[in-house]
């Protein structure tokens, strides 16, 4: 090839590279979060566009479960104030919520101020007296007017979040929005695919058994009741394929939680039959003065000699075994799952010998708070907390 050809391959092969970008030093590397201007806009849950800086240092999370869904990404570092609760006196000397345990930093109210009461009241002259001030706020359990007026009231970008039950798609949606704006969407998929992989797992394990009934008593719902509180789409009985007995039933009262009348559990023990009962563990905390604005009357007792409940072939076949509440300032996604492989280890124990539901459940908390200052034991310092821990109830 003479020199004039080798010039002219070449001027031919700079312009197709620069027109590629490939050649053109001045292009800024693609970070991945990196916005024009310096800014990022992402839709948030409620559907507004928000605007907020590509790199975030500090935040802070008003309404039950965005502090959790942040300590997921490992984000906590960048927290500059938390809500009343938690710095609470039980919090701080006996916390029940996983992340609050994986965080105990959180106590410390010099270094993270009051930003306002638990479930979203926030005090917008103490976010504004913030130093640092936060770069965005995250909003759970709000609507775009109300996320709108935050943001006025306190000149702050604002990120509404539906926080979602266990793997649905409010979940998913929230955690990939929050690990966009932190710019840490590796790890939100990675949390998402960790949920999918455990409940299909759950499944596999008991898909096509021969399926029992069970009754799930005594469900946490802002706070402890007694044990006709139950709920009809219990997930761990879900992910496990159990036959919940009372999957039929609405809620009621104005407390919106599931009640059973006082004759259901003898109705559904003599048709289908009760085959297993599980109580969440809040029960034991449970008074007849614990909830006023219900009508409860029966605690764990009543399953006890005596109790009007002991009768019931489950409880007098001693198939009576504890679960941990995962409904604490909205689920704990964990706790739902360590009580699914609890409850598939009791009803299935041949497909499930080879768990140990201890390790299982630490296994669990420490994936979610990988990056937290404290993520092992977690399962044993809170059921420490409870008093309680897996395994059967005995009232010996």
């Amino acid at each position: 090839m003479n020199r004039t050809k080798i010039l002219l391959t070449l001027a031919i092969l700079g312009i197709f590279l620069a027109s590629c970008g490939c050649m053109d030093s001045s292009e800024p590397e693609n970070k991945g979060n990196e916005g024009d201007n310096g800014v990022l806009t992402i839709t948030d849950s409620y559907g507004r566009q928000v605007v907020v800086a590509n790199e975030i240092e500090h935040t802070i999370c008003i309404g039950a479960g965005t502090l959790r869904y942040l300590c997921y990404l490992g984000e906590q570092d960048t927290i500059v104030g938390v809500e009343d609760i938690e710095q609470w006196k039980e919090s701080i000397e006996s916390p029940e919520r996983p992340y609050r345990i994986a965080n105990p930093q959180f106590g410390d109210s010099e270094k993270y101020p009051y930003i306002g009461a638990f479930r979203g009241k926030y005090d917008a002259e103490s976010i504004l007296t913030l130093n640092p001030a936060p770069d965005v706020i995250f909003y759970s359990f709000s609507n775009a007017e109300d996320a709108e007026k935050l943001s006025s009231d306190v000149g702050i970008p604002v990120v509404g979040l539906n926080y979602g039950n266990t793997g649905d798609g409010n979940m998913k949606q929230s955690l990939q929005i929050m690990g966009k704006v932190m710019d840490r969407e590796q790890r939100a998929n990675e949390v998402i695919t960790f949920f999918e992989e455990e409940i299909a797992e759950l499944n596999e394990r008991t898909k096509d058994k021969e399926t029992p009934t069970a009754y799930i008593a005594g469900i946490s719902y802002r706070g402890s009741h007694g044990i006709l509180s139950t709920q009809p789409d219990y997930p761990p009985f879900e992910y496990v394929n159990v036959n919940n007995v009372a999957s039929k039933i609405g809620k009621t009262g104005e407390w919106q939680g599931y009640q059973v009348g006082d004759d259901a559990l003898f109705n559904w023990d003599s048709k289908p039959g009760i085959d297993y009962m599980f109580v969440d563990l809040g029960t034991y905390d449970f008074s007849e003065n614990g909830n006023t604005h219900t009508n409860e009357k029966y605690g764990i007792d009543s399953f006890a000699a005596g109790g009007v409940y002991a009768e019931l072939d489950a409880a007098k076949a001693g198939k009576l075994y504890g679960v941990m509440p995962y409904n604490w300032y909205t689920t704990n996604h964990g706790n739902v799952l360590a009580d699914a492989w609890y409850v598939g280890k009791v009803v299935y124990p041949s497909e499930f010998q080879d768990v140990n539901t201890q390790e299982k459940a630490n296994e669990i908390y420490s994936f979610l708070y990988a990056e937290s200052p404290v993520n092992e034991d977690i399962y044993e310092t809170m059921t420490d907390n409870f008093g309680h821990e897996f395994g059967q109830i005995s009232f010996e």
